[in-house]
């Protein structure tokens, strides 16, 4: 919420009586007073000239201001000496822009035209649920559109604070400005589900970058590489600050309860096998994970957390044979794209230690991100040892954390074990 002084609030009133406003109505009026202030945003390719990348776009605060999503210029972002970044009008005018800044954790980018494009948008509140949206952009590349759909409020038990819109956001509507009634901006296109059901950034974190690039007469930020780490690094500490605070529950597996969801941020679910009178070994496989992947380039994402716990049991195996099975599901690998450009290679430690007053085999590994300084991968994988035909794996992955509060993650996980008699 903003607190505005005396002083401020005059002004914004007086600004409020010279700009022009929209007057509530349908998606055509809607469409009519907006439309010159939308935009496609395009990545071309240096060497053919051809687009590599579409993503919509639209005026804000400035006429020479736009702002889209981050994903839709990554490319760009990755490798600007091949790339270059344009737009194009819905009458056909196109220009070169500039990337002055970017928020990697809410998915955003604000760029810069040489010259006025038209009428800036204005930002707004999220308005209350069931409020009538309205969706713009240019998808499939097929032309400028409206989507209308119905705010399904912010979602509480995601991790980014989306908004839910009941709307079908398509491939190239990404960037877009989605507003209320009276014409002001809400949020920004950022992804669909299919279904009709799509997701919004709200407007609230577009207008922090503005007020900062404002700040500086909207100067293009240095080292873009090493804020972009910045912002992985600093969002990654407080997400596992929040993580450890948070409110866990517990989970039966075998003869351990074990932490479950961790509220708002990890949801677990239940996959273990149908019970089988023919089944030599009985398999309880529960996994949970977050909903928090930020994206980088294509297929590069990071901030995701996943634990897994398997029980396994068995009264028709000698032991032999159990552990033979047993060794087979104890494998765990990382769900990551990353490559040997973006990180160095896993090295890894094992070593035996109590949990819950058993005996576990545990392994820790590391990989370190090579273009944003102090970023890791870390897996870790537990299997408890000394039973002849019963045994548990715990499986542990963090992706694009710091490594030392990724451990006491994995600590305060594992201080949860408790051994049931």
């Amino acid at each position: 919420m903003y607190r505005f002084s005396l002083k401020i609030l005059l002004v914004l009133i007086t600004l409020a009586l010279v700009q022009p406003g929209y007057a509530q109505g349908d998606s055509s009026s809607i469409y009519k007073n907006v439309e010159q202030s939308v935009y496609q945003v395009r990545v071309i390719n240096q060497q053919s000239g051809k687009k590599t990348a579409i993503g919509s776009g639209f005026i804000v605060m400035e006429p020479n201001i736009i702002a889209t999503n981050y994903h839709v210029v990554s490319t760009f972002v990755n490798d600007p000496e091949e790339f270059e970044l344009d737009y194009l009008s819905t009458a056909g005018k196109s220009g070169k822009l500039e990337l002055l800044a970017v928020d990697v954790i809410h998915d955003l980018a604000v760029l810069k035209a040489g010259e006025p494009l038209g009428t800036p948008l204005h930002l707004a509140q999220v308005p209350q649920k069931g409020a009538r949206l309205y969706s713009l952009g240019n998808p499939l590349d097929l032309g400028f559109s409206i989507i209308e759909g119905t705010n399904n409020g912010i979602m509480k038990n995601s991790d980014d604070n989306n908004i839910l819109f009941s709307g079908s956001l398509n491939p190239g509507m990404s960037g877009g400005p989605t507003l209320n009634e009276q014409g002001e901006v809400i949020g920004v296109n950022v992804a669909t589900s299919g279904n009709e059901i799509s997701f919004l950034v709200p407007g609230q974190y577009l207008a922090t970058m503005l007020e900062r690039l404002k700040l500086s007469g909207f100067e293009q930020d240095a080292d873009l590489d090493e804020r972009i780490a910045e912002q992985l690094r600093g969002n990654a500490d407080k997400y596992i600050k929040r993580l450890t605070d948070a409110k866990w529950t517990t989970l039966p597996i075998g003869k351990l309860v074990v932490p479950g969801d961790i509220e708002g941020y990890v949801r677990c679910w239940d996959n273990s096998s149908k019970p089988d009178p023919d089944e030599l070994m009985r398999v309880y496989y529960t996994r949970c994970t977050n909903d928090s992947n930020i994206y980088l380039d294509d297929g590069l994402e990071v901030g995701s957390l996943a634990y897994e716990y398997i029980w396994l049991t068995s009264d028709k195996m000698t032991p032999p044979r159990f552990y033979k099975g047993y060794q087979t599901q104890n494998s765990s690998v990382l769900e990551s794209k990353a490559g040997k450009n973006d990180v160095t290679n896993f090295a890894c430690h094992t070593d035996f230690t109590q949990v819950a007053g058993q005996e576990f085999k545990m392994t820790i590994c590391r990989r370190d991100y090579l273009n944003y300084k102090g970023l890791s991968d870390m897996m870790v994988t537990g299997a408890m040892v000394g039973y002849p035909q019963q045994g548990m794996l715990f499986n542990m992955d963090m992706t694009g954390i710091d490594f030392a509060s990724g451990v006491q993650l994995a600590k305060r996980m594992m201080e949860g074990f408790k051994w049931q008699k």
